[in-house]
């Protein structure tokens, strides 16, 4: 089942008012861990655009696992494939205003090269290990080992291939909408049965009793 024909206005994710997509809070903390994760592995080329493609895929890998992402970003269509919104904007920021208290975190922890016509994010160590949990860590692995050696445009093609994807991105009403994260658990061999039906379950219990359940 996909969601692309249900309208959320507020977000554009797919949804109507009386069945309300998933959501999750935006880490800002455990986003620049993982940014400084990847920084930290010696990948070639690793540039804004292919630290948002790999994000996404870690983000992917640990949601049909066990029922939430990595960084818990919303994750959007744009003509390169999924992006994560968040993590796109303090990229950005790091990039044009590293001095920026806002990415203060990330910015101690990571060196850019500018040398290239985009910049190369390197990290000498990893060092923001306490932000994330252990499985957050194995997702990140699993997708440095799968996809890490892959080139950005390698990266986009097999993204943009994805259901999910194709989902948002036929039914636009915008040049960013929302991907459902129901939608990325469709045709993964990484899911895990039960995942799925457990982040509804604990997303529907958020809305009704707060963030603190």
């Amino acid at each position: 089942m996909n969601y692309r024909d249900k309208q959320c206005p507020q977000r554009n994710c797919g949804y109507d008012e009386f069945e309300m997509a998933v959501e999750f809070t935006f880490d800002r903390e455990r986003a620049a861990a993982a940014v400084v994760y990847l920084a930290a592995q010696h990948i070639p080329d690793l540039s804004k655009g292919k630290i948002c493609k790999l994000i996404f895929l870690a983000d992917k890998h640990h949601l049909v696992r066990f029922g939430r992402p990595v960084t818990g970003d919303r994750i959007c269509a744009m003509k390169d494939g999924p992006v994560p919104s968040n993590i796109l904007n303090m990229l950005n920021r790091v990039l044009e205003d590293p001095g920026n208290p806002t990415v203060q975190l990330l910015s101690q922890h990571i060196f850019i090269d500018r040398q290239y016509i985009h910049p190369h994010f390197q990290a000498e160590r990893f060092t923001l290990a306490e932000f994330l949990s252990e499985s957050d860590i194995d997702s990140l692995r699993e997708t440095v080992e799968r996809f890490g050696g892959k080139t950005f445009s390698e990266l986009r093609s097999m993204t943009h291939e994805m259901g999910a994807y194709k989902n948002a991105w036929e039914d636009r009403v915008n040049n960013a909408p929302d991907m459902a994260f129901e939608d990325l658990f469709e045709d993964d061999d990484d899911a895990l049965e039960g995942a799925r039906e457990q982040m509804i379950e604990t997303d529907s219990m958020r809305k009704v009793f707060g963030a603190a359940f």
